[in-house]
């Protein structure tokens, strides 16, 4: 008797694609789906996502209105733009995003772009505020840096400190860092009032303004993780959101792929699975594979003592022989 063989629990073609199939009845409208691995250091969003972006589209023919189920952590606002105006060329009469967990920083950029958000009850937006790279490889927030500066400067003028115990911090405060940390909070409120005016907010462009301003500056927002649920998207930011159902077959459909997408991932982290592109007719699986490489050691070799070799005790001298003396004789 042949052994019996045991298909894998999580195929695209068996459990995922037919969920896929389904939602797209329910909604009537294409499905596509980029989801970012939660078990991956860098599932961020990145120039290198473009190619396999493309081919879900290509598969949505010449859809008008289409969804994007989307789960990610942020990462390059400008590759979120991209793929924003790429899914406005597609999808021409409307195009929704479905947020089954979170979508925070340039994720909530590419859905502030969009028609309408889609949130499941444990669904997260974030600010959109941008991150700037340090020495140490950490990211702090590009407005501590103009804060710190004007927090300084508040401490001279009005708490009369004297300058000269700031004068070995402002010597570490670079004009060029300011002006980019500067220019990166303009372009991400840019962003905002741009697309949030085209689409979602058109009918009302004050308040577009003002999630713009709240979302990018870091003041109403002062941290970049804050969790934007469905309430304060809905009352505080007026954005054009819905809440899914929980009990709702639509939403039972939504968290089985989320699911299974999730789980498909950490199955594959192995091969440094990091994200997971898919529609009713393609699975892609992006992999990135992280090396570390120790430095070369440029150092000199530490110096070794000489070896202890053991030694006989020196023999003692004898003593020096005292010179003979004769005995004197008188004359006779």
């Amino acid at each position: 008797m042949l052994p019996e063989i045991l298909e894998p629990p999580n195929q695209y073609v068996k459990h995922r694609k037919p969920i896929i199939t389904r939602l797209q009845k329910r909604l009537k409208a294409k499905v596509i789906t980029y989801i970012s691995s939660p078990y991956h250091p860098i599932a961020s969003i990145m120039i290198q996502d473009i190619p396999f972006f493309e081919e879900l589209l290509r598969t949505t023919s010449s859809s008008e209105t289409g969804y994007l189920m989307l789960n990610s952590p942020g990462g390059d606002g400008n590759v979120a733009e991209k793929m924003l105006m790429m899914c406005r060329q597609r999808f021409t009469k409307t195009f929704n995003v479905i947020v089954p967990d979170y979508a925070k920083s340039a994720a909530t950029m590419l859905a502030l772009g969009s028609d309408k958000i889609l949130m499941g009850y444990l669904a997260e937006l974030g600010p959109i505020d941008p991150q700037i790279g340090t020495m140490t490889g950490s990211r702090i927030p590009a407005r501590s840096l103009i804060d710190g500066l004007e927090l300084i400067r508040d401490k001279i003028k009005n708490e009369k400190d004297p300058v000269q115990m700031y004068i070995p911090m402002l010597y570490q405060i670079r004009p060029e860092i300011l002006v980019s940390a500067q220019n990166a909070i303009d372009h991400s409120e840019d962003f905002a009032k741009k697309w949030l005016k085209k689409y979602m907010l058109k009918e009302n462009v004050a308040q577009a303004d003002k999630v713009a301003k709240w979302l990018s500056r870091g003041k109403k927002y002062k941290s970049h993780g804050k969790v934007i649920d469905f309430a304060e998207a809905q009352n505080t930011l007026k954005l054009n959101v819905e809440k899914i159902d929980p009990a709702s077959k639509l939403w039972s459909d939504i968290w089985e792929l989320y699911c299974r997408s999730i789980a498909f991932l950490q199955m594959g982290q192995a091969a440094g699975a990091a994200k997971l592109f898919e529609s009713d007719s393609v699975s892609f699986t992006l992999n990135l594979k992280i090396r570390i490489q120790r430095a070369p050691d440029t150092s000199p070799p530490p110096q070794r003592p000489p070896p202890l070799i053991p030694t006989r005790p020196p023999k003692p001298q004898p003593s020096p022989k005292k010179p003979e003396t004769k005995p004197k004789t008188s004359p006779k």
